[in-house]
């Protein structure tokens, strides 16, 4: 004989727990009368045309963005070869803002002087932009004060 079987002559199988007449018959109701009330689940909201285009306007924004920062960023970068100390813009727009540069340089016809006469002409008169600041009265911002040594100007 096994354990189990002497374990159930012992205690037998009645263990004196009953279901009651019709339990399982009306379980099923008398559980749903218990349970709280389910709340309803929210019905979408219909979005508008606008709503649903809206991130991608977003997106397509942004792209446009980076893609006139990439623009600038290469536009500056073919430009930053031409602008060099030697000939500041500033420094340019001063002189030309005195009357009689201005006339000089407006009254000439194109057959008189052209851009290499200019460029050569000013390389061979300036060596360094402590000359060309004294004859235009040019002063240079103190940060860049130190490039006005012989051995920075020219490499």
């Amino acid at each position: 004989m096994r354990k189990e079987d002497k374990l159930l002559e012992k205690a037998g199988r009645h263990t004196g727990m009953r279901v009651p007449e019709g339990y399982f018959e009306s379980f099923a109701s008398q559980m749903m009368e218990k349970l709280p009330a389910y709340p309803e689940a929210p019905r979408p909201v219909k979005l508008s045309t606008w709503q649903r285009i809206k991130p991608y306007v977003y997106m397509a924004a942004m792209f446009a963005g980076i893609w006139c920062m990439m623009k600038m960023f290469h536009i500056a970068s073919q430009n930053a070869g031409t602008v060099h100390l030697d000939n500041p813009p500033e420094a340019v727009v001063l002189a030309m803002d005195q009357g009689d540069t201005y006339e000089y340089f407006y009254y000439l016809d194109d057959s008189d002087i052209n851009e290499y006469d200019v460029t050569s002409d000013l390389s061979e008169t300036y060596d360094n932009i402590n000359d060309f600041a004294a004859d235009f009265g040019y002063e240079l911002k103190p940060e860049y004060a130190t490039l006005t040594s012989e051995n920075s100007i020219r490499s």
